[in-house]
């Protein structure tokens, strides 16, 4: 095996790079492949580049009709995206695109030839056949480090070929704390604040917030991202994890590969309890990926392009960290287990604790063992401690620092620890704590080896040694972090400390050289930190104590991002110019803070350019050629049947349902509507829109969008309308399906990686709310990235904006307190929540659960006001600073997930000053000292004067309750969500019902409430195909009155979330096999 690194492939970058535009700018021809070239040739091509880079998104500029799409979509696993200039050539190609099944994965749009509709460092593939107007720069811009251009457009053949070079400034993260040395500092200039979009990814949830991360660990390395990753459902904790090391191309997300393990840790671990080791199990190099495919499996080389297992080290069995150093992997393993095993309860008899750790030096390439270091009876490894540099081997055993030759594993020298600090003496006379022995997977000892200095803490004290004979240099008071080792930071020749990052050290002296007071003054106060360590680059230290808050060393920029944070036990990654923050289970700050894997950047090349008013409108074939017919009373025409959103229609069903029809239409379909005699559904990842026959299911039309539709269209006056994930709403002929109307809601088009697509970065939800005439959407993801969202009203017919609205949240920074009017007065606590003068005067007005803010969901109203979420809008979107009731999320009404720390909510949802996270309260009434008094529950529907709420219990079950309601949208003060325990003006639940089933969609319809879903599992082993829709489906109806079961039937397939709509006597379903089924008498 060789391993190159990122330095050569600067050095080749930058020389390749040099010679291209040398040749170019001179007029010379450097490459002799010009002109058009055979399809085979071209794909063949591009086939040996994927195998180098794994995938990532390939663009083609000048994409014609789609041929080269479509055979790169077939052979190769680049995500394709095609641009054309020709909108008649666009629309043969997506045509032939859904013909070929590769809809979703292959896209392809209408470009004006001169801008690429792309954010910057995005594309590692770009095929130019038709360059247009488009400047060298801006394909540059696009090109992602490492990226390549094949050009077969003659004007550009000089540039044929060229890789563009790793950036100065730009660097990777190859080991859970950045190297082998263990000092969490990346090199990277680039990385800043939070303010861009760059990529979103899978899974949008950890598993459970109380248990063991979905996540264990991220690197990256040579423009890869690198993820150990839980998969399953977060819907039941019984189901077993579904682990698996999975690859992305670091700049745009899209999957590479996934490799599964045979087992991984426990996932009912509790979620502070470590084991600490997990993180560290994962390295990255620039063509391997060294892993243990299992909790105790040996280390095994995957090949970083592919994923394809190259050779395991049966050596390593038992393996519990893994670092890479000098051509020379260094393994710590544990016999006759993985100590992280033995938290396991049924690994009990296979794994113990404490066990007997070794160190195992292997050459990667031969396999071979170069030494091995037996741990002495006396002598226990502590976890997260095994560091190298300059060619020595560092780790912390029985309180002592250790360190051996790496080529030879001879010991070198061994020097005591820091002394334990002694506990602080407790009031009243009362004898100190003795520290509690470790236990398995837990440690808070941190060892950095770093610019011939070691810096060990442990016990709350830190001890400086010289790295070639052990003398100590210094000492000093180390606090560990919350539940996490201590933080210990080398930057720019200064030693910082966690956890407040006051004071830098000279790292030889320790004398403190350099002070920082930045956290006190832009950390929310309230709560406690989170659960994982701090990152560093050499400009900033980002912390973890509420979001990801950003204190720059060496100047006054910093920043304070509440509304997105890092997972449990890992936190956050800081490399390649960019921030990772992968997915969480958390319930904070549920009005903004975004969930999912999101890379972000600091800063665009260019700043925005809006598109001109003029140009946001294109008129279809069909405008102005449409007969308005309005749906009648007995139809259901939009997502959850009316803008309330109720789930509810006072048109009967029969009790005895038979079916009708089963028309197979797509693959993942959203709910239905019905109107007009015609059944809606968008078949999401394909883009199309469908209408099928109420009567006979036949299908009658489809259209084809540019992006996602993640939600049925709206039927209105003749038309369906529906928004996209490429930034547009769409007006159709409901008669025919032709266009009338395309609407650009997003400001300017610029397009990223989503969930493995192309989507815009203000991509518009599928439902439109159309309410007294106008119709309503939001464009966006955040009101904290990319300059906000936007919110319209537009005339559904025309398509005329009305008014738009940007929804933006100023950015938190430092506020001297000294600054603010009885600053020193304000701080106040409640339980574990507080408040204080940046609360009330900074943009983001954060306590420690609640924020100002806002992510985007399908629009709401309550019969007079708009609502995105919490926000109150009147009918010209001015925002109302008074709120009111109306039904919405914690998340999304979208989704599907049913991670336990999301609802849906009858409230005016202000959660602004709870003594804990709502979640807790809304699991515990009266347990914070407060209840949540309004209905609520993983799924609401509701009439004017009851709501019908599925809830899951905290151990599982699902349970139906009916619970007083009142009508809304009446004026007039409206009682808080959440009241004192001891108000009992809230009314207990009508009746209640313990469901046999698990389900995924509620709907009233006159007396009865059906739920459609799936059947229990009858064993552990059947939990998972159940809710993954393999062993069929169930349809139960309930009495409104009082809760009695009117009828059962089982289903082929489940509907899928929300997936189900009443009109003129028949219940219609979207199922998760991909088809709509109509029952009836």
């Amino acid at each position: 095996m060789e391993y190159s690194t990122r330095a050569v492939l600067l050095r080749i970058g930058l020389v390749a790079a040099q010679a291209v535009f040398l040749a170019f700018w001179s007029g010379e021809t450097c490459s002799a492949w010009a002109g058009d070239q055979a399809l085979s040739e071209v794909t063949g091509r591009i086939e040996q580049l994927a195998s180098q880079s794994g995938g990532g998104l390939a663009v083609q500029l000048g994409c014609g009709d789609g041929r080269l799409l479509v055979a790169l979509g077939r052979q190769t696993p680049f995500l394709i995206e095609g641009l054309d200039r020709d909108a008649m050539a666009v629309e043969a190609a997506r045509r032939r695109i859904v013909a070929s099944g590769l809809a979703g994965k292959v896209r392809v749009d209408h470009f004006d030839g001169r801008r690429l509709p792309y954010v910057d460092n995005l594309v590692r593939l770009l095929v130019v056949s038709d360059a247009g107007a488009v400047e060298r720069d801006e394909l540059l811009r696009v090109l992602c480090p490492g990226g390549v251009m094949v050009a077969t457009d003659a004007r550009l053949s000089a540039m044929d070929g060229f890789r563009k070079p790793w950036p100065e400034g730009m660097d990777e993260w190859t080991h859970y704390l950045h190297d082998a040395g263990g000092n969490a500092v990346a090199h990277d200039t680039l990385v800043g604040p939070p303010r861009y979009m760059q990529w979103l990814a899978a899974p949008r949830w950890s598993r459970n917030h109380h248990t063991l991360a979905s996540l264990s660990s991220v690197v990256s390395a040579a423009g890869r991202i690198f993820c150990i990753v839980d998969e399953a459902t977060p819907a039941n904790m019984d189901i077993p994890g579904q682990w698996s090391v999975v690859a992305r191309d670091a700049f745009s997300g899209a999957l590479l590969w996934k490799q599964p393990f045979a087992d991984w840790a426990w996932h009912l671990h509790r979620f502070r309890s470590g084991p600490v080791q997990l993180p560290r199990t994962l390295v990255a190099t620039d063509r391997y990926v060294f892993v243990p495919l299992g909790i105790s499996a040996p280390v095994s080389a995957l090949d970083a392009a592919t994923g394809r297992v190259v050779r395991t080290y049966d050596q390593t069995h038992g393996t519990e960290e893994v670092i890479f150093d000098q051509n020379r992997l260094l393994v710590v393993a544990g016999d006759p287990a993985s100590e992280q095993s033995a938290i396991d309860p049924a690994r009990r008899g296979e794994a113990i604790y404490p066990n007997r750790k070794r160190i195992v030096a292997v050459d990667p390439g031969t396999g071979q063992t170069i030494w091995q270091w037996e741990e002495p009876e006396a002598m226990r490894i502590e976890p997260l401690t095994l560091a190298a540099w300059g060619g020595r081997v560092f780790f912390a055993a029985g309180r002592q620092v250790v360190c051996l030759d790496g080529a030879t594993g001879n010991q070198l020298w061994r020097a005591a620890g820091p002394a334990q600090a002694r506990p602080a003496k407790p009031a009243g006379g009362q004898r100190r704590r003795r520290q509690p022995p470790r236990g398995p997977g837990w440690s808070v000892a941190t060892l950095v080896a770093c610019e011939g200095v070691v810096l060990y803490a442990s016990g709350g004290q830190l001890v400086a040694l010289q790295a070639d004979d052990g003398g100590q240099l210094w000492h000093c008071p180390c606090a560990a972090g919350f539940r996490s080792p201590a933080d210990v930071f080398v930057i720019g020749g200064l030693v910082w400390l966690g956890p407040h990052f006051s004071e830098g050290r000279d790292l030889r002296s320790g004398e403190v050289k350099q002070t920082n007071r930045a956290a006190e003054q832009i950390w929310t106060v309230g709560h406690h930190h989170r659960c994982y360590r701090e990152k560093a680059t050499e400009r900033f230290v980002i912390t973890g104590y509420r979001g990801i808050e950003l204190l720059e060393l060496s100047g006054s920029r910093h920043s304070r991002n509440n509304w997105i944070r890092g997972v449990c036990q890992y936190g956050v990654l800081p490399c390649n110019g960019l921030i990772y923050a992968p997915p969480h289970a958390c319930g904070c700050f549920m009005e903004a803070k975004l969930y999912g894997f999101w890379a972000v950047a600091p800063r665009r090349q260019a700043e925005p350019t809006p598109a001109p008013a003029q140009e946001r409108l294109h008129r279809g074939p069909a405008y102005g050629q449409v007969t308005a017919a309005e749906p009648a009373a007995t139809d259901w025409p939009t997502l959850r049947h009316d803008p309330l959103r109720s789930g509810s229609t006072e048109q009967p069903l029969p009790v005895c349902l038979q079916r009708r029809w089963r028309t197979r239409v797509g693959r993942r379909l959203t709910a239905p509507v019905v109107a007009c005699r015609l059944v809606l559904v968008a078949d999401v990842d394909t883009h199309r829109v469908i209408a099928l026959d109420a009567e006979g299911g036949q299908v009658r039309w489809e259209f084809i969008a540019g992006g996602r539709v993640d939600s049925p269209p709206t039927v209105h006056a003749g038309l369906a309308l529906f928004g996209s994930a490429d930034g547009c709403v769409y007006a159709l002929r409901l008669a025919d399906g032709q266009l009338v109307w395309r609407f650009q809601a997003a400001p300017e088009d610029r397009k990223t990686v989503a969930f493995e697509q192309v989507e815009s970065v203000w991509p518009v939800h599928g439902s439109v709310l159309v309410h007294d005439g106008v119709a309503y959407f939001a464009a966006g993801r955040s009101s904290y990235l990319d300059g906000g969202m936007w919110l319209y009203g537009v005339d559904p017919a025309s398509g005329k904006r009305l008014f738009s609205r940007n929804i933006r949240t100023g950015r938190a920074g430092v506020i001297d307190p000294a600054e603010v009017e009885g600053a020193e007065r304000m701080s106040r606590s409640f339980v574990q929540n507080a408040v204080d003068y940046k609360t009330f005067v900074a943009p983001d007005r954060s306590d420690a659960f609640s924020m100002a803010g806002v992510t985007n969901d399908v629009l709401v109203s309550d019969g007079r006001a708009i609502y995105l979420r919490h926000m109150r809008f009147d009918r010209r979107g001015v925002p109302q600073k008074k709120g009111g009731r109306h039904l919405f999320s914690t998340s999304s009404l979208l989704d599907d997930s049913q991670v336990h720390r999301t609802h849906w909510v009858l409230g005016t949802g202000d959660f602004s000053r709870l003594p804990v996270a709502y979640s807790w309260i809304a699991y515990r009434p009266g347990g914070w000292g407060s209840h949540l008094a309004v209905p609520f529950g993983m799924m609401l529907a509701f009439a004017d004067k009851t709501a019908w709420a599925v809830r899951r219990g905290r151990q599982g079950g699902y349970t139906l309750l009916a619970m007083p309601h009142e009508p809304l949208g009446a004026e007039g003060p409206h009682r808080p969500d959440f009241r004192p325990a001891s108000d009992k003006s809230a009314a207990e639940p009508i009746w209640s019902v313990t469901l046999a089933m698990y389900p995924r969609a509620v709907l009233r319809a006159e007396e009865s409430v059906l739920l459609g879903g799936t059947p229990e599992a009858a064993t552990p082993a059947e939990l998972a195909p159940t809710y993954a829709g393999k062993r069929g489906g169930l349809l139960q109806a309930f009495s409104v009155q009082d809760g009695s079961k009117r009828a059962e039937r089982r289903l082929e397939s489940p509907p899928v979330w929300d997936g189900m709509a009443a009109a003129s006597g028949r219940l219609y379903l979207a199922t998760m096999d991909g088809h709509v089924v109509c029952l009836g008498d």
